[in-house]
């Protein structure tokens, strides 16, 4: 009844399937309550009519934000309710007020990108600026980096307009005292809300001033601290901020501006233990840095072997027990310059420190800032079932006390026989320090509670907070008693009871908590189960434990950088996330939803919009491998309930194309009659608008330039080569051999540029068709005739290059994981003697002759998650005169048949950056990538040719 009557009333959307709630049951913290369901409102008239009616049907609300809580806050057993989707814009912006008005769904950094030409910003520069809302901070009172000059959120909202809990809209700002005096004396719940705040302010002024932390940092309890003066303006909106959305649903929020910092600049300092880098701390502080920031060794040592992270890591010579970052705001080169020198002298004179780096350039900053906010997702990285998990990671205390702190934090943690990673807003004295735990076991679970009550009373002592800017949700409101005293936790009491008195809005947080090991994710009685898969899954310790390995910080929440996740940035829906996706199989996995198991038929939408992009393998922190995830889910449906007859034509790739290119002309004729489009997208889901790639009528391997090299090159072939006794094989993929044959032609005179001898292996397919459509065991023995003609050459020592990324991948990543024993190591053999073209020409490419002013560089996803940019970059060098410039277009929205199947979203996609990209180019620049997909995408939808890197080389040799 509830799910229709709101579904009648609303004009958002109201998901009450298994799925849906799945993916709002968990945020980033160790609980998770499954909510009844999900409401996604698209106005403030819909807040209001979720609070009418789940008011009368007696249903609790939880707002959400990006669902990025480290503790628990954004979870609820009532209605979800998700304002990142729709309530996301930008409402009102005063630039000579230095005011912007936001609806609470968007996101920080999408808000700064579009104030930013304005020369103002909103100075709270989080690591989750990427994904986290303006919502959810006001809920949370979030501060970042440079909170030691900018402070919090309080600091920055004027006024909010908010729901109340009878579904009233009001409104809360600064009021002159004939205002306030006027809203005192009304008769209804907004007027009991400001009587109590009022009276509670003035009353408890001395319980307040001695059991507040005197510390910036601290967001627990609520802001009576804010409250004690009798002087106006009086402003109710700061007892909402921090109030975690149990007081009333902010709807819309005027924010104060700040102009553009002036220049910046940023130092490491190298430390060998972490306790020598605190004791440095209140030195650095001394130099009147803009932020401070502390990483240690635990968590550097999480960026090694990732492709997406070690790069970051440059800066870092050896291996330091800690590194403070330290940044300084000036307004010249010389100003800032001076600062670091001072600085470095004052700290070797002290004998602190061991090496310091400079970044003046504003991109080595980047870099550098780009691994501090990865430090989250990065200290939740380890696989297995031991995890760094935040429950203790966000206690403050006075800068000055911070070693001593530590070195007892790390007493206690001794005392429990666990590890920790630290990071810190080191210049506010927060930490961010994650116990390795395994809540999975009852002495997980008791060291978990140990842990946090022990350092519930050492926060105490230390005249701390025991929340700086995570909040209190469910894992710290259990000891607000002991911080602040009963008597303020009586006045939370009572604000909760004046703002709410039936307990609608997210009940259970900050006051009236549930026991702090109630509601776990996991916990002694979870149980994770063993599964037989097609795919290899050993190395997160199995199927479920893949689904595990989401975290959920939300990185694949993203929407203005990177790959990961397409289609989430095109549709900004949750199901559509990795995150997502993985709640919602985890979930399936170990029973917790209705369905019945891994293959089940209603997680078939849950993983229809996955690209199998593989960005999610680079990018998550935690390294979720949803791509792989996908594949086997498939794999499990097609056993269950057969596979149709759609899917088993278009898994069919090689084949087809092999026919393809026999019959043509007549086959691309045939194909490009609108008749046959049209029983194409009846058949096959391919959609009419998008044209089907012309079949080439005589493959690669079928011209004498791959016969005269086919297998071991002959005494015929190196007669007309430049021998120098170093030989590449090159691998004629299916879609460059039969589409785009003059790709490989082209990629056999660059070689051949770089003094190679080349020889192309016996045609065989990779079957990434096979692996995308889930037909895994077809996959594996095209896995294994795959091996059989490319082990040899591994053997040999030659270099094994494909031109085609998704080919590469399957060879590089997904064969190994296909295949088992002797078969699994012999394709790992193989695997290793892979290379992406551009990574064995880029190091040995001569320089060419002179090109295009300006190349634009699109990157294919797989070659971006596994191999990375530079050696194409490299490969590109080789034009005199010429600006390559990387493209941070994410995908490009094709993906194979992604985009035959779901037109619409693959052209959003692609229309997010890389097409208006390719449209603007001038008449002498161009646009190079590396994939056919990529390629083809952009000729469908600007009419540009794309070059690949082969053939843009190769004309210019």
């Amino acid at each position: 009844a509830l799910q229709l009557e709101l579904s009648r009333e609303l004009d958002g959307d109201v998901r009450f399937d298994d799925a849906s709630r799945a993916m709002h049951a968990t945020d980033a913290s160790v609980y998770q309550i499954l909510p009844i369901g999900a409401v996604i409102p698209r106005n403030r008239e819909d807040v209001a009519k979720v609070v009418h009616i789940c008011g009368s049907y007696g249903i609790s609300i939880t707002a959400r934000g990006g669902g990025t809580s480290q503790a628990g806050q954004a979870i609820g057993a009532g209605i979800s309710l998700d304002f990142s989707r729709y309530m996301n814009r930008l409402l009102a912006l005063d630039v000579a007020g230095k005011t912007v008005t936001v609806e609470p769904g968007i996101i920080l950094d999408e808000l700064n990108t579009q104030i930013e030409p304005y020369g103002l910003y909103l100075p709270l520069d989080l690591s989750t600026a990427n994904r986290a809302t303006i919502g959810g901070m006001i809920a949370n009172n979030s501060a970042g980096t440079r909170s030691v000059i900018y402070g919090k959120t309080i600091d920055y909202v004027e006024s909010l307009e908010i729901v109340l809990a009878d579904g009233s809209l009001v409104h809360v700002g600064a009021l002159p005292d004939a205002l306030l005096q006027a809203k005192l004396t009304q008769n209804d719940l907004e007027g009991t809300a400001y009587r109590t705040v009022r009276r509670l302010g003035m009353e408890l002024q001395d319980e307040i001033r001695q059991h507040y932390p005197r510390i910036l940092r601290r967001v627990g309890g609520y802001n009576l601290d804010e409250f004690v003066s009798a002087a106006c303006p009086f402003n109710l909106a700061k007892i909402l901020v921090g109030s975690e959305g149990t007081l009333g649903l902010t709807v819309a929020a005027t924010l104060r501006l700040v102009p553009l910092p002036p220049q910046r600049a940023l130092c490491s300092v190298q430390f060998d233990g972490l306790l020598e880098a605190m004791a440095a701390t209140p030195v650095v502080l001394e130099h009147g840095p803009s932020a401070v920031e502390l990483m240690d060794r635990f968590l550097l040592d999480k960026t090694r072997g990732r492709i997406e992270f070690e790069p970051l890591r440059s800066f870092i010579p050896g291996d330091p027990g800690a590194v403070l970052l330290v940044e300084f705001f000036g307004e010249s080169d010389a100003e800032l310059t001076g600062k670091i020198e001072r600085l470095e002298t004052d700290l070797g004179a002290r004998q602190l420190g061991s090496h310091i780096h400079r970044a003046i350039k504003a991109a080595d900053q980047t870099r550098i800032w780009e691994l501090r906010r990865a430090a989250l997702g990065l200290t939740m990285s380890q696989t297995g079932d031991s995890k760094a998990i935040s429950f203790v990671e966000d206690t403050a205390v006075p800068p000055q006390r911070l070693q001593e702190y530590i070195k007892n934090f790390q007493a206690i943690l001794k005392k429990y026989d666990t590890e920790a990673g630290f990071y810190a807003h080191a210049s506010v004295g927060l930490l961010h320090i994650r116990p390795v735990v395994d809540m999975k076991t009852a002495q997980g679970v008791q060291r978990f509670q140990d842990i946090a009550e022990e350092v519930a009373d050492l926060v105490l002592e230390y005249g701390g907070a025991l929340s700086g800017e995570h909040g209190d949700g469910l894992v710290r409101a259990p000891f607000q008693e002991k911080i602040f005293g009963p008597v303020l936790y009586d006045a939370f009491c009572q604000i909760k009871s004046a703002f709410d008195p039936t307990g609608l809005l997210n009940p259970g947080k900050i006051v009236h908590a549930p026991a702090l090991l109630s509601n776990l994710r996991f916990g002694p009685a979870y149980q994770t189960r063993a599964y037989e898969t097609a795919f290899d899954f050993s190395d997160f310790g199995g199927l479920l434990r893949a689904t595990e390995q989401c975290s959920g910080v939300g990185a694949c929440r993203k929407t203005l950088s990177g790959t990961m996740c397409p289609s989430y940035m095109a549709t900004r829906n949750e199901i559509d996330s990795t995150r997502g996706r993985a709640n919602a199989l985890r979930l399936a996995l170990n029973g917790g939803l209705q369905s019945t198991g891994f293959g089940d038929k209603d997680l078939l939408p849950v993983l229809e919009l996955c690209l199998e992009c593989k960005a999610c393998k680079r990018e998550c922190p935690t390294g979720v491998d949803m791509a792989r995830l996908k594949s086997e889910f498939l794999h499990q449906y097609h056993t269950r309930y057969g596979a149709s007859f759609k899917d088993r034509m278009l898994s069919q790739a090689e084949p087809l194309a092999l026919w393809g290119s026999y019959l043509t002309p007549f086959s691309n004729w045939l194909a490009a009659a609108a008749v046959v489009r049209l029983l194409n997208e009846w058949l096959f889901g391919l959609d009419r608008r998008r044209p089907l790639p012309a079949f080439a009528r005589r493959p690669f391997t079928k011209t004498e330039m791959a016969k005269h090299r086919t297998s071991k090159p002959t005494s015929r072939c190196s007669s007309q080569l430049q021998a120098t006794g170093v030989t590449v094989a090159l691998f004629a993929d299916t879609f460059n051999n039969f589409y785009e044959p003059s790709q490989l032609s082209a990629a056999v005179k660059v070689l051949e540029s770089c003094d190679a001898q080349v020889t192309v292996p016996p045609r065989v397919c990779c079957g990434r068709p096979l692996i995308s459509k889930g037909f895994l065991n077809a996959a594996t023995r095209q896995a294994q005739a795959t091996l059989d003609t490319l082990l040899p050459l591994a053997q040999a020592g030659t270099p094994i290059l494909f031109c085609e990324p998704s080919c590469y991948s399957a060879v590089k990543d997904d064969h190994p994981r296909l295949l088992r024993s002797k078969a699994q190591a012999d394709a790992l053999k193989v695997a290793d003697a892979c290379l992406l073209f551009e990574e064995w020409a880029g190091p040995r490419m001569p320089t060419a002759q002179a090109g295009p002013s300006k190349v634009i560089v699109h990157g294919h996803c797989h070659q971006k998650a596994l191999v990375g940019m530079q050696a194409l970059q490299q490969l590109l060098a080789a034009i005199p005169d010429c600006d390559v410039t990387l493209l941070d277009s994410g995908c490009c929205g094709l993906a194979g048949l992604f985009g035959y199947e779901h037109y619409d979203v693959s052209q959003a996609i692609g229309e997010r950056r890389l097409l208006p990209a390719v449209r603007a180019l001038d008449e002498d620049e161009v646009i190079v990538s590396s994939g056919f997909s990529c390629r083809q995408q952009i000729k469908h939808f600007t009419g540009v040719q794309a070059h690949s890197p082969m053939s843009l080389i190769a004309s210019l040799l």
